[in-house]
């Protein structure tokens, strides 16, 4: 499917009436981003980052528990190939993944692509699926980590009723690279599944809730550090509709877009507002069971990729990569980004 370059010299000037308030506004004051502070700073005329959900990312030993994981080491070797052949076509230089075993299978992944990449992985909590998240970068990691905060439920401000308790996010990373000469901390995400379940939207909404004080906390670091949030939030977000016309039941892109209720404007920003609302899916739910794609209401936007304001110059084309069938590689399809130092 096509590319789409953020208009108006990526300013978003004059965006608010196609995007809201998501896309609206310019950038908060941050550190000298200018291209002459990054020039000579690396030779990379751009970087690519994508974020995919690989679906079962697993080595196919002992997963008898749930048949739409790989259920045999030639199954799982067979899905590993096809992924791996995929992911080498993008050349990318930041890969961010949802569902994938344990750092083993990541390793394999990467001893597969024509050159090694710096492996992301930090052992989640998932003890039911045994999924986890992790990436592969170019860039020199500097530092990774995740979060054992939790965050109390429901949330303040949530029109969902449930039981009260509390939620961690059993599912992330953080990595500290450099984008163009830019200190940027990425933190890729996998919350809790089924959009529409009320229970599970309101433990949602906590995990936003950890997750909203982890970028804050970044934000309002120093020395200044830009903030990448990407990955499979298994939610909809209200202002940035989905080729679908899916609407939320909770709050969860309100938390992870507007971090300070005291500030006018969001301080990340949802560049799923980049791409045309007929190519905004990112996830194929097999509804009646047919094994067939049969679009419409099977698709949803689950996976998008999220930057604080201080990037939005950067940010030089959107896209979701619908270029393979529904369940060969993935049954999700990749948000791909590519950053750029602005032309003046």
């Amino acid at each position: 499917m096509g590319r789409h370059r953020p208009l108006c010299g990526l300013l978003l000037i004059g965006l608010a009436s196609l995007f809201l308030s998501a896309c609206d506004g310019p950038p908060p004051a941050t550190a000298d981003l200018s291209a002459e502070a990054t020039a000579g700073a690396g030779a990379a005329a751009s970087f690519t980052m994508v974020a995919l959900n690989a679906e079962w990312l697993f080595d196919g030993v002992g997963e008898g528990r749930f048949d739409t994981a790989p259920q045999s080491a030639a199954e799982a070797e067979e899905h590993l190939t096809e992924v791996a052949d995929y992911l080498a076509s993008l050349d990318a230089d930041y890969i961010s993944l949802a569902e994938i075993e344990d750092l083993a299978v990541l390793e394999e992944l990467n001893a597969l692509l024509p050159e090694a990449y710096h492996p992301v992985f930090v052992q989640g909590l998932d003890t039911y699926t045994g999924q986890d998240v992790g990436a592969l970068s170019r860039p020199v990691v500097a530092d990774a980590g995740r979060s054992d905060e939790r965050a109390a439920y429901p949330v303040e401000g949530s029109t969902l009723y449930a039981v009260r308790g509390d939620k961690g996010v059993s599912k992330h990373y953080w990595a500290e690279i450099e984008i163009l000469g830019m200190p940027v901390t990425v933190i890729g995400v996998h919350f809790l599944a089924i959009p529409n379940d009320r229970k599970r939207a309101s433990q949602r909404e906590a995990q936003a809730t950890v997750i909203r004080r982890l970028v804050r906390e970044i934000l309002e670091g120093e020395p200044r550090r830009e903030v990448i949030l990407l990955g499979d939030f298994n939610d909809y977000d209200r202002e940035i509709v989905d080729a679908s016309g899916s609407r939320p039941i909770s709050c969860t892109f309100d938390l992870l877009t507007d971090l300070d209720d005291e500030q006018e404007g969001d301080e990340m920003v949802n560049l799923a507002c980049f791409v045309p609302e007929e190519e905004r899916y990112t996830c194929w739910y097999d509804r009646d069971g047919d094994g067939d794609d049969d679009g419409g209401d099977e698709y949803s936007q689950l996976d998008t990729v999220l930057v604080s304001r201080g990037l939005l110059p950067y940010v030089d084309e959107v896209w979701v990569d619908h270029s393979y069938a529904a369940g060969t590689v993935s049954d999700h399809w990749p948000v791909i980004v590519r950053f750029t130092p602005p032309s003046d």
